[in-house]
C-alpha cells in the first residue's frame, strides 16, 4: 500500500514539475500597464524641467482643449523658476480595459516656486486616461494637475 501511495506521488510530482518551471510571457495589462507608468515617468521628467516639447509629445493629438493646456503650461513655466512635481507611485490603481483606454488614478504634491519668490504647494488624487496604443495622455479626470491654482483658505476671501 505504501509503495502505490508513494508511486503515485511521484508520478504526481513529475507531471507538476514541468508546469511550474514553465516561464509564461507577461499579459497584456502588464505591459500596457508597464508602458503607462513609462509615460508618467516621463510626463514628470518634463514638467520638472519645463521642456514644454517633451511634455506635450506625450499628450495625444486628440486630448481635448490640446492648445489651451499648452498654452497654460507654457505660462506655468514662464511664472515659475522651479516645479516639483511627486507622484506617489505606491498608492496608484492601473485600470486596463480590454477595448478601451488605460487610466491611471494616483496621489500627487506639487510645489512652484515662482519668479517673485512666493512658493505654492498642491497636491490631491487625480485620474489620467491614456490611449491603449500610444500610451500618449487622452484626458484628466479632475483637477488638472500640472496648472496650479491658487490654493482657497478658508475664512479668507
Amino acid at each position: 500500500m505504501n509503495r502505490i501511495l508513494s508511486l503515485l506521488a511521484l508520478i504526481a510530482l513529475l507531471f507538476s514539475a514541468p508546469a511550474c518551471s514553465e516561464k509564461k510571457p507577461p499579459e497584456q495589462a502588464a505591459i500596457k500597464s508597464k508602458n503607462v507608468l513609462s509615460t508618467l515617468r516621463d510626463l514628470g521628467a518634463a514638467y520638472e524641467k519645463k521642456d514644454l516639447s517633451s511634455f506635450m509629445g506625450n499628450v495625444a493629438p486628440s486630448y481635448s482643449g490640446r492648445e489651451a493646456f499648452s498654452k497654460s503650461l507654457e505660462a506655468v513655466f514662464l511664472k515659475n523658476t522651479s516645479v516639483r512635481f511627486n507622484i506617489q507611485y505606491t498608492k496608484m490603481l492601473i485600470m486596463v480595459e480590454e477595448k478601451g483606454n488605460v487610466k491611471t488614478t494616483f496621489n500627487w504634491d506639487g510645489e512652484w516656486l515662482a519668479v517673485e519668490g512666493t512658493t505654492q504647494k498642491n497636491g490631491g488624487r487625480i485620474t489620467l486616461v491614456f490611449q491603449p496604443g500610444t500610451f500618449k495622455l487622452l484626458s484628466i479626470d479632475g483637477k488638472n494637475p500640472f496648472v496650479p491654482q491658487p490654493v482657497e483658505m478658508p475664512g479668507k476671501p
